[in-house]
């Protein structure tokens, strides 16, 4: 009786854990695979050691300057989620969606002078981390203008990969177009220290749309025989991507614009190969580590422990009540009496 009860009970807990397994594998970590709505992600930096740029400032008499300058180069992205946005979302974007505030800030890196200011309202879904439509969304690039809602309609990726990130094309937004465009995927590749797939996206040389207050200024500065023009921008951005978080671990981009005047030459004004500095490339490494060892742990190693130790503990049981009910049974069955004859 013993035996034929220790043996149901190890086929019991055998059932519950292929239970568990399944249970892991299919609904609890798919479910878990979101960016959380508590993340605060860590700042990135992206640096050029040697720049061309236009920098406007005004000088000790007074008066402006607007100069093509060269020195190195440091921009920086902070985001500031915004819990309780996020919190107040309704429809399809409940629960699914993330409110981030981010700002940018590029300087010198010699005299720490600053030489851009923006800021953007976004709203991302946690398991694509692609942008979504939302009515709050906007961008502002001058300062002390403020970042009016609807101003700009962000899509595609941004800041982020799926989780499961995937070998295949996806699109990722470019902030001088306005526009999101084709990343493609070119092959697996470990990157400081962890596998990723690498991406590349490609903008070939194209006339880009700007203001006439801000294309007269700098023709008066730069080119002052001049009485119109155009600004060309080409750009080659490439990613590489964590893909069990979606994490972008590294980072390059190179990118040229050209103001040409209607008389003289074409003038550079702007020109970087800008990457990650070192203590990004360890914050999103360690960031992505943690996550990737999480869910492979939870999502793979958790179910096959568990798959197998169900497996061993249920035909250990099932051996255990079957050996039981044998030594109840009767050496010899009893006979049947013999079919009366005639």
């Amino acid at each position: 009786m013993k035996r034929r009860i220790t043996g149901a009970t190890l086929f019991g807990l055998g059932v519950l854990c292929l239970l568990l397994a399944g249970a892991l594998a299919w609904i609890i970590v798919p479910s878990q695979r979101k960016v959380p709505l508590d993340l605060i992600p860590p700042d990135v930096v992206v640096q050029a050691d040697s720049a061309t740029f236009v920098q406007a400032k005004v000088l000790p008499d007074g008066s402006p300057q607007i100069a093509v300058q060269t020195a190195g180069l440091r921009s920086a992205t902070g985001i500031k989620p915004d819990f309780q946005e996020a919190a107040d979302l309704s429809g399809d974007l409940t629960d699914d969606t993330l409110i981030w505030n981010v700002y940018h800030a590029t300087d010198r890196t010699d005299t720490a002078e600053p030489i851009n200011r923006s800021e953007s309202r976004i709203a991302l879904d946690r398991v694509s981390g692609a942008a979504v439509d939302w009515d709050g969304q906007c961008h502002s690039e001058s300062a002390g203008e403020p970042c009016a809602a609807g101003n700009v309609h962000f899509a595609g990726q941004l800041y982020l990969f799926p989780f499961g990130t995937e070998k295949t094309t996806y699109q990722y937004w470019d902030s001088t177009l306005h526009s999101a465009l084709p990343m493609e995927y070119q092959a697996e590749e470990n990157f400081n220290g962890l596998p990723t797939y690498r991406f590349q996206q490609q903008i070939p040389r194209q006339t880009v749309e700007m203001d006439p207050a801000s294309l007269s200024g700098l023709l008066g500065f730069l080119a002052p025989d001049a009485t119109t023009g155009t600004v060309s921008y080409q750009a080659t951005r490439t990613l590489w991507v964590e893909p069990e978080t979606g994490a972008i671990v590294g980072y390059r981009e190179q990118q040229h614009r050209e103001l040409a005047p209607d008389v003289g030459a074409p003038i550079v004004i702007f020109d970087a190969d800008l990457q990650y500095d070192e203590a990004t490339l360890n914050a999103v490494h360690d960031e992505a580590a943690d996550g990737r060892t999480l869910l492979i742990l939870l999502g793979f190693w958790a179910p096959l422990g568990l798959l197998v130790l169900g497996l061993v503990l249920a035909i250990v049981g099932f051996v255990l009540v079957r050996g039981s009910k044998k030594e109840h049974t009767p050496a010899h069955a009893a006979e049947s009496e013999p079919a009366p004859v005639g």
